[in-house]
């Protein structure tokens, strides 16, 4: 590459676009010697080695000299430190540095997992086609077929990844009950509170019908294979299944979705099934943005959450929602009206996170696919997929997927 683009710069450097036009400025008239590039009418800083050691000189007395007025240093509440595992924090912290977006699966936190809850309980009231009624229309179609696969065995386990409330499975628990014993329901979350809201549900409608476990787990990294150990060897592992449950378009949230589907795929036995939704991509589903209740008349979107955690003050910065058609997904992110420093502590060390104003912080993102290609995804992460089935609403926006892992004797 001959030179940087003026916004792979500022990333790079993790400084504004303005003072990277500042320093081409000063270049131009003589003030900086900075290599530079033309092409046609635009001028861009040179990749040159020259240029390297310059722009880190001028990127550390810029924070040397930075205006105090416009720069705010915050640290972190005591509650972030309490509500995330060590790992979880320094998971944060890399995405912060690395990637300038915090993971939404750490929106739903104690406070965050509350206004989930709130939210999809509102949606089974609405009473009309949304994310969680097409969600249980879907499993409702499709559950005579789930039904017929897993006729042949005598005991039925079911894994919850990113178990939310289970609003949206509890018709379909019912009716497995009564057609099969159900031994364990796994929860796995990476938020405590989600898990207990969870089992909180599970215990009031089914009471001990069945073992219901929870684990803190993160499917990007996490394998659950462990969990299903004690039913995979023995004179009853050729009649025990294992249906797992990832519902809610989950997947569109991860900036690696492949990463998350492998762990999955990694973690499932042959006699185990799959069960995937999501929201399709139409022209309606990239203008919705609603994730907000109300309770106490107070505006929530439990999206925002770990915001607060972190201490950044709503006046330093915009909420920004929109639908990036250059990555194909929905994005939720801040954009910075003042220079900020955010501070972590670890006993008596510390790990500082610097952003320039004018920066952007992700917060959750919703990758669109069209059916194809999210078939393609789940083939392309080692599954087979056995049923694919479309919502019923006007613009058919859902889609739901029952699968089973690919093996080398499925494939001869």
């Amino acid at each position: 590459m001959k030179y940087f683009r003026n916004t792979e710069l500022a990333k790079l450097y993790n400084v504004s676009e303005k003072s990277v036009r500042n320093w081409i400025d000063a270049a131009l008239e003589g003030k900086l010697d900075l290599q530079l590039y033309k092409e046609n009418d635009r001028t861009f800083v040179a990749n040159t080695s020259k240029n390297t050691l310059l722009i880190e000189e001028l990127v550390v007395k810029g924070k040397k000299y930075r205006n105090s007025r416009g720069f705010k240093m915050v640290r972190p509440s005591q509650k972030f430190y309490e509500l995330y595992t060590e790992e979880q924090i320094f998971d944060i912290i890399s995405n912060l540095e690395v990637h300038r977006e915090i993971p939404h699966q750490y929106s739903y936190a104690d406070g965050g997992a509350e206004s989930w809850d709130h939210y999809t309980q509102k949606l089974l009231k609405e009473g009309s086609l949304n994310s969680l009624t097409n969600t249980i229309q879907l499993l409702s179609m499709t559950q005579d077929y789930l039904f017929n696969l897993v006729q042949e065995y005598e005991r039925i386990n079911i894994i919850d990844i990113g178990v939310g409330n289970c609003l949206e499975i509890r018709a379909l628990i019912e009716n497995l009950c009564r057609e099969k014993t159900v031994g364990r329901y796994i929860c796995l979350d990476v938020s405590k509170t989600m898990l207990k809201i969870a089992q909180r549900n599970l215990t009031e409608w089914f009471g001990d019908q069945f073992q219901i476990e929870g684990y803190v787990r993160d499917i990007h990294y996490d394998r659950f294979n462990d969990l299903l150990s004690a039913d995979a060897f023995g004179k009853d592992a050729d009649t025990t299944a294992n249906i797992v449950l990832f519902l809610g378009g989950t997947i569109s949230n991860f900036r690696e979705p492949e990463r998350g589907l492998g762990t999955i795929q990694d973690s499932m036995g042959k006699n185990d099934f799959l069960i995937t939704s999501k929201k399709l991509d139409t022209e309606s589903s990239r203008r919705y943005f609603d994730f907000t209740v109300t309770p106490d008349d107070i505006v929530h979107d439990f999206r925002d959450f770990c915001l607060e955690l972190l201490n950044l003050d709503k006046s330093f910065y915009t909420v920004e929602q929109f639908f990036d058609k250059e990555a194909m997904c929905r994005k939720r992110q801040v954009r910075l009206n003042v220079a900020v420093s955010i501070e972590f502590q670890f006993g008596d060390k510390q790990k500082t996170i610097e952003f320039n104003k004018g920066e952007a912080i992700l917060l959750w993102r919703a990758s669109h696919q069209n059916a194809i290609e999210a078939f393609q995804q789940l083939d392309n992460s080692g599954f087979n997929t056995l049923q694919a089935t479309r919502s019923k609403d006007t613009a058919q926006e859902y889609v739901q997927f029952i699968s089973q892992v690919k093996t080398n004797a499925r494939s001869h």
